[in-house]
């Protein structure tokens, strides 16, 4: 009789054991239960908007019949749009889309928002950048074009895109480590640097691919430079291998308030990791050239202290004074 009991005791014990066990493993398994908003800073159509709509669809699967629903909150510093994640609930339904202006808005335009105030989720592409400039002109590689302009101090025009963005950062560090004189020209899009370029009203730049493609494509631009240790599927000679210890690395991905379940983190990044399987979205990263890879939140993160530092290198510059 009192085996009989203690077997049965023994037994309800057990299951509250596996039971707690598989709660605890399980716990956001059915993540997402409702729609989840990833807000964004710039217009629809931008590079980073058109990753992301392409991302949405390529985990679409994977949502439990839920949506990804893009918000574009415009606004260059993106204070406002990542300001309003930060104070968004930590359930995991308000994520920041995030890019190196993140880092930028906060060193350089002294934005409320702080790049390392996030719980980073992942990261799935390196959307690297270029140095471009018109077909015709005189230089084809990046050493020649360095020649050039040590050559004819002052007489290049160098256009980038806002003050914050991945091409100005890149520009300061170029022009800084090789000591060369230009004419730095900021604009505010990456879009209105190639229109200036094109019209002869500037002759360098530097910038993501997605908006220069159509002009690549139709000969009108030639790209001397990635920004990059290795080549990538452009087949483009790097900075490193031309002599300039110069890399840039801009990752695209996602993150959640501070102090979200680090639990309900790596769900997520779970979740968003399957893109990179879907054919569809990685015939979209190949087609414009951006490398799709999964970085973990930690390492994301990191990679942002790597463009705190190279801006802190360029702080002068990067606040309009001499460079």
């Amino acid at each position: 009789m009192k085996k009989s009991i203690l077997a049965k005791v023994v037994s309800v014990a057990a299951l509250f054991i596996t039971c707690g066990a598989a709660f605890a493993a399980g716990k956001y398994d059915n993540w997402p239960e409702k729609d989840i908003h990833i807000v964004y800073y710039t217009r629809p159509g931008s590079g980073g908007d058109t990753f992301l709509r392409n991302m949405a669809v390529a985990v679409k699967n994977k949502l439990n019949g839920h949506n990804i629903v893009i918000e574009n909150l415009i606004d260059p510093s993106g204070a406002v749009p990542w300001g309003r994640v930060q104070r968004a609930p930590q359930d995991g339904y308000t994520l920041a889309c995030l890019s190196t202006t993140v880092v930028t808005a906060d060193l350089i335009g002294h934005s409320p928002v702080k790049y390392p105030d996030f719980a980073y989720v992942c990261a799935l592409g390196n959307d690297p950048q270029y140095v471009f400039t018109r077909k015709d002109m005189q230089f084809d590689t990046l050493p020649e074009l360095i020649d050039y302009a040590k050559k004819n101090p002052g007489k290049l025009n160098w256009g980038t895109a806002a003050p914050t963005s991945a091409s100005t950062i890149c520009s300061a560090e170029i022009i800084r480590t090789t000591g060369i004189d230009v004419n730095r020209i900021v604009f505010d899009t990456g879009g209105d640097t190639l229109v200036n370029i094109l019209g002869g009203f500037c002759d360098v730049g530097v910038g993501e691919y997605v908006d220069m493609r159509p002009q690549v494509e139709a000969g009108n631009l030639k790209l001397i430079a990635l920004l990059a240790r290795d080549r990538n599927s452009l087949n483009v000679p790097t900075t490193v291998e031309n002599g300039f210890n110069i890399v840039f690395e801009r990752l695209r991905g996602l993150a959640a308030p501070a102090g979200t379940d680090p639990e309900l983190v790596a769900r997520m990044a779970e979740v968003f990791k399957a893109a990179l399987d879907d054919e569809k979205f990685k015939k979209y990263l190949a087609d414009e050239a951006i490398e799709g890879k999964f970085v973990d939140g930690a390492a994301f993160l990191a990679s942002y202290d790597g463009v705190a530092a190279t801006i802190k290198d360029n702080e002068a510059a990067l606040r309009g004074k001499k460079n």
